[in-house]
């Protein structure tokens, strides 16, 4: 009989039908953690086990019936990927700490213990606000050095890895199926971008495809590697639903973004927000709730050039994006304006003075009134 070693040992054990993460950690625990004894025990000691059930009995000492180790091994390689048990350095720090955490990972890329992660997650069904905001807000987190993470699914969490990738941050999708097989399809390049950005991980044995079943299992990773969560659109039974419930469950905070009431793809945000999430309306209120997160340097304010019209007694801060930093003086010059004003004074197309007021209010340096006008944002 081949002798496993410990990284094939759980490669093996997390590959098991009838073992999840808690009887594969009850194993663990009544051989001391050490995993090669699991596939080196006799029937008689397997059976000492409390409550453990004949047919995990049978899957472990026919362990090569269930799952064929070197063909495996061989198809990991040719991926460039590798297997993380939970033991392993760069094993997620964060996921340990969850009580049903997979005792392996799949991955290709590198995991950095060292980010900060949080996940935006949202529908397949959104709608353009969604996008939009789902990529500002991925965006100017991965700005201020987070980790991005997603599902890598159409829509939100699309919109999530494809911002943290325009501000050349990090990001990490959690797949609902072996990591040899991209989905959807239209993914394609995106998955390569991640692999080459930061990382592609699941609990998942290659050759897995999504099933109603994989994508809950898939959610509570989400959850359990972040920080926090954003849900940025979702209806009330949506999948994002079940990650933050997974989330308040392991004790991460949870954001909401809100949307329009009579928008069923709101529906899910506004439940959260009503059941005690944060509303989340810019990256600031991240902040505010997690200020131990922020260690990224606040921003210099620097004296406005004179207008025409007199010296200006306002300040601004750096602003890189050439719009934004148009818009801005804008509206520090007319104190508050209209869309309308805001497009001619600018000479800029709509479609791009739409895009860059929405990033200004998710910067916190906007703010849209009752009526409508755009103005200069409150600072504290």
């Amino acid at each position: 009989m081949l002798v496993l070693s410990e990284n094939q040992s759980f490669m093996v054990l997390n590959a098991l039908p009838h073992i999840g993460p808690c009887t594969a950690k009850k194993l663990l625990a009544h051989f001391r953690g050490d995993v090669r004894r699991i596939f080196s025990a006799t029937s008689d000691q397997l059976r000492e086990i409390h409550n453990l059930d004949h047919q995990v009995i049978d899957c472990i000492l026919n362990h090569s019936k269930h799952f064929d180790l070197q063909h495996e091994e061989k198809s990991l390689a040719a991926l460039r990927g590798r297997f993380l048990h939970i033991d392993h350095d760069n094993y997620p720090m964060l996921l340990k700490e969850i009580h049903d955490a997979p005792v392996g990972l799949y991955a290709i890329g590198e995991i950095d213990n060292g980010t900060k992660n949080i996940a935006i997650v949202g529908s397949r069904t959104n709608t353009l606000y969604g996008l939009e905001t789902a990529r500002m807000l991925a965006m100017e987190l991965a700005r201020r050095k987070f980790c991005i993470v997603s599902g890598m699914a159409r829509g939100i969490d699309t919109a999530a890895h494809e911002g943290a990738l325009a501000a050349n941050g990090q990001t990490i999708a959690i797949l609902g199926n072996g990591i040899d097989i991209i989905y959807p399809t239209e993914n394609a390049t995106l998955y390569k971008r991640i692999a080459e950005k930061g990382a592609i991980i699941s609990e998942f044995t290659l050759g897995r495809r999504a099933d109603k079943q994989t994508f809950p299992i898939r959610n509570r990773l989400i959850a359990g590697l972040c920080h926090a969560v954003i849900v940025v659109e979702s209806d009330k039974f949506g999948g994002s639903m079940i990650t933050a419930k997974f989330a308040t469950e392991y004790g991460r905070h949870v954001f909401a973004v809100p949307g329009r009431i009579d928008q069923p793809s709101s529906s899910g945000c506004l439940a959260l927000i009503k059941e005690g999430a944060t509303m989340l309306t810019c990256v600031d209120d991240i902040f505010e709730d997690l200020p131990y997160l922020d260690d990224s340097p606040k921003q210099t304010l620097l004296p406005l050039a004179s207008s025409e019209s007199g010296s200006l007694n306002v300040q601004m801060p750096q602003i890189s994006c050439p719009m934004e930093k148009k818009i801005y003086e804008i509206l520090l010059r007319e104190k508050s304006a209209a869309m309308d004003t805001v497009i001619t004074l600018s000479e800029l197309p709509a479609s791009k003075v739409m895009h860059t007021l929405q990033m200004l209010e998710i910067r916190g340096l906007a703010s849209k009134r009752y009526d409508g006008m755009f103005e200069i944002a409150k600072r504290g």
